[in-house]
């Protein structure tokens, strides 16, 4: 094997051996990561995670097994770790956007029964006697305070207030 005399002569010292065994091994190592990954955009990337590890332990390894095979299953291990890693980053995304989904139904809904309250109310106030419709209209409606309404209608304050009373009471006998 002549990737085992390479590592053998980078031990010994000699840094060139690195360099061809690099250049020797390189396409079996890419081979080897594409297999588990099957991702040609992050090739690059989790092959050099695994030239990093193989590098890093390659001056004090006892190799019982050719180099070929060693460095293969690191290559191996990192692919796996890389197609894991998506799997649990697809997880988180997909959790996001049921939790987004569930949220957009909720508030779907909160509309849906917020429109349909208002309907209800809209339904409500139309079958109030006129008198209280328009102070309740112009009260809650156009903002106009129990003094100005009074004096618009030309009506007592007290008039005002009981028409008021008398046409909240109406309107939750109505919605009940």
């Amino acid at each position: 094997m002549k990737t085992d005399v390479l590592v053998q002569r980078y031990q010994q010292g000699d840094k060139d051996s690195l360099k061809v065994l690099i250049k020797e091994f390189h396409p079996r190592l890419e081979q080897q990561v594409f297999v588990q990954t099957r991702d040609q955009d992050s090739l690059q990337d989790v092959v050099q995670e695994a030239w990093y590890a193989i590098i890093s332990n390659l001056e004090t390894v006892q190799l019982t097994i050719s180099f070929d095979v060693w460095a293969l299953s690191i290559a191996r291990r990192k692919g796996i770790d890389w197609v894991r890693q998506q799997q649990r980053l697809r997880k988180k995304v997909l959790a996001i956007q049921n939790e987004e989904l569930v949220e957009m139904v909720a508030a779907e809904e909160d509309l849906d029964t917020l429109l349909e309250r208002k309907a209800r109310l809209r339904m409500a106030i139309k079958e109030l006697p006129r008198t209280q419709r328009i102070v309740l209209t112009m009260f809650y409606l156009e903002n106009y305070s129990v003094k100005e309404i009074s004096e618009i209608l030309r009506v007592s304050q007290g008039t005002v207030k009981s028409r008021l009373f008398t046409a909240r009471e109406h309107l939750k006998h109505i919605l009940k």
